[in-house]
Order: structure tokens, then C-alpha cells, then sequence
């Protein structure tokens, strides 16, 4: 498990403009990795909750018969937040209102090219 790696790819995709947080958790709802511009300490339930909500969000979209989840988008009125399962873990960045996705899409690839590496 390369945590250095991923470690630096989220530094990296945080320090982006408009980026605010990127997480990595387990399918367990364990924090594998956690960086916040605004807040230096994880919130405790923040795993937890990443797990339930893609779980959720999974079962839902094969309820629908929508196949399978790509990546759940959530809507605030402050932001949006972009999670995305990466096989065992689930990966979840924070971005300003108004950020492209796609505008921050080789920083996500590092972040998920070092979660690949950590099997």
C-alpha cells in the first residue's frame, strides 16, 4: 500500500483553485485518506457516512435498472461534491460552486491512479 502516494495526490488535487477537500474511504466506511483546505481535522462520522451514501446511492441506481453507478453527484447550495467508487474504496472531492469537473480531472486521475496502486 502506497499511502505516500496517494497522500501527495491529494495534496495536489486540494491545492487546485476551487477544490475544497478530497477523501478516500473503504467500502467499511474507514478513512484511508483526508485533506480540507478549511478544516485540518477529519470529521469523525465523515467515513461513515461517504460508505452509507454510495451504498445507498448503488442499490437505488440498480433498483432503477440503471445499471451501475458511476459517480454520485451532490448539489449544494454552497458547492458540490463528486464520489466515486474506485473498487474496495470510494473517493469523494469537494469543489466550489460553479467548478467544472472536468477542469480538475487529471488531479482525480493521480487520486485514483495511487488509490489503484494501494491493492
Amino acid at each position: 500500500m502506497n499511502v505516500t502516494e496517494l497522500e501527495l495526490a491529494l495534496k495536489e488535487l486540494v491545492e487546485t483553485e476551487g477544490v475544497n477537500a478530497g477523501a478516500v474511504v473503504t467500502r467499511d466506511g474507514i478513512m484511508v485518506g483526508f485533506l480540507n483546505k478549511h478544516t485540518p481535522e477529519v470529521v469523525l462520522p465523515l467515513s461513515s457516512v461517504v460508505a452509507m451514501m454510495t451504498i445507498t446511492a448503488e442499490k437505488c441506481t440498480r433498483m432503477f435498472k440503471k445499471g451501475e453507478m458511476v459517480e454520485l453527484i451532490t448539489k449544494a447550495n454552497g458547492g458540490e461534491l463528486l464520489t466515486e467508487r474506485c473498487g474496495e474504496f470510494i473517493f469523494v472531492v469537494a469543489v466550489d460552486k460553479g467548478i467544472d469537473f472536468e477542469s480538475i480531472k487529471l488531479s482525480r486521475d493521480k487520486v485514483k491512479a495511487a488509490i489503484s496502486s494501494m491493492v
